[in-house]
């Protein structure tokens, strides 16, 4: 449902620049019209930096709190949020029923260089469905944060709103 794509850019040789808590830039967030006078999907483009460069996670990472169903097998956490009248709601999922709210997290796969220096820089875009599980919100924005797999958390990002068309 949500397409990842990311880039290690470089190492830093030196980690006194960079922390071991993950963290997370804002670079942008753009729409894409399907052509037909309607969004097909929003793009976020997210700088990272991290200096053990311990984020990701492998397949075999499935032990607590990293398996599947687990808190953490999630590694970035994507929520959409939807704007109703002046507030910011997390609506449910249409599909899963009325405890469940619609979330995009996506399980990133380990990204810690091999060698000596372990930190790590670059950018992550996400590509997310106008329409994620059939849902239709007009403004919207999200809310994202990465944890790394000492569970060190980024700080958070909230994306500035932007208002989707649906047919």
């Amino acid at each position: 449902m949500l397409g990842v794509a990311g880039t290690m850019i470089s190492c830093k040789p030196n980690k006194d620049n960079v922390s071991a808590v993950p963290k997370l830039t804002f670079l942008g967030i753009y729409k894409f019209n399907s052509g037909y006078g309607y969004d097909s999907f929003v793009e976020i483009d997210l700088g990272y930096e991290d200096s053990d460069g311990d984020l990701g996670l492998d397949d075999a990472d499935t032990m607590p709190p990293f398996g599947n169903k687990q808190t953490e097998f999630h590694n970035l956490k994507v929520y959409y949020q939807q704007k109703i009248g002046v507030s910011w709601v997390n609506p449910m999922n249409p599909l899963l029923g009325p405890s469940d709210t619609l979330v995009l997290h996506e399980r990133i796969r380990n990204i810690t260089p091999t060698g000596h220096s372990k930190a790590v820089h670059g950018n992550l875009v996400l590509n997310i469905p106008a329409r994620p599980f059939q849902y239709r919100g007009d403004t919207v924005r999200f809310t994202i944060q990465f944890t790394d797999r000492a569970l060190h958390k980024s700080n958070i990002i909230v994306t500035p709103s932007i208002l989707l068309e649906h047919p």
